[in-house]
């Protein structure tokens, strides 16, 4: 019974404290979104962005539910079952609001299990940037089906800041369906040659993989330690945001 009284009053209270700290720092929110993919879309991000001298934050862990987003937002830890553990959290949640070298950047890994999650997510934090990073039914057990399942990535796009744009795997089918039906600026990645970010070739090497990409009608070929189609298109989403930034 406790618990059911004290999660709710939780999760109110850091998110009303998150959305001041917002409010008062203004920063450029990434919000990455997708069915797999993230944890490594969203480490491609933060490098880039730090590699390019931008400060930024990024949720640890698993941090992108209604409770973890919050703390993500305002870099506190978690008290996970323990209601003593959690004292340190509750206390120091105000203190953000006037956090001194505030990050210009947030990298935000996005959860969605169930209908709705989305929508309370974003009552929190608007991004400016979105990445959808696949559509599957890996998390499907809290929905209807894959069009309720869609719906919240929908819902995602729509709610992209003015000025904002989305970054968007073309080769899920889903994916490219909400982009094309959204009045959002979408930059396409994937394997079809009308997207904007276009994988050539993915082509195992000794110590790891050489991804070519074509933009502009330019190749490029980037290397990386990494293996499998997934570290390929986080790289390229990588080089999409390394493209925006330096282009500021």
């Amino acid at each position: 019974m406790a618990k059911k009284i004290t999660k709710p009053i939780l999760k109110y209270y850091l998110g009303f404290i998150t959305k001041l700290v917002l409010l008062i720092n203004r920063p450029v929110v990434i919000a990455v979104a997708g069915s797999i993919n993230k944890p490594f879309v969203k480490q491609q991000l933060k490098e880039v962005l730090q590699e390019n001298k931008q400060s930024v934050r990024a949720n640890p862990k698993n941090f992108n539910t209604e409770i973890g987003l919050p703390l993500a937002v305002m870099n506190l830890p978690s008290g996970y079952n323990s209601y003593k553990n959690w004292l340190p959290a509750v206390l120091e949640a105000p203190k953000r609001i006037f956090e001194k070298d505030f990050p210009k950047f947030l990298v935000l890994s996005f959860g969605t299990s169930d209908p709705g999650d989305t929508s309370y997510l974003l009552k929190i934090v608007k991004p400016s940037i979105l990445v959808i990073t696949d559509i599957s039914q890996r998390y499907i057990e809290g929905f209807r089906d894959m069009d309720q399942l869609s719906k919240e990535y929908e819902l995602l796009c729509k709610n992209i800041k003015r000025n904002g744009f989305a970054i968007v795997n073309f080769d899920n089918p889903r994916v490219r369906q909400i982009c094309e039906t959204s009045k959002v600026k979408c930059i396409s990645f994937g394997g079809d040659e009308n997207c904007d970010w276009q994988i050539l070739k993915i082509e195992k090497v000794i110590d790891g993989q050489e991804v070519s990409y074509k933009h502009n009608n330019k190749t490029y070929t980037k290397k990386q330690k990494l293996f499998g189609k997934h570290h390929a298109q986080a790289l390229t989403v990588r080089e999409i945001m390394a493209n925006d930034v330096q282009g500021e």
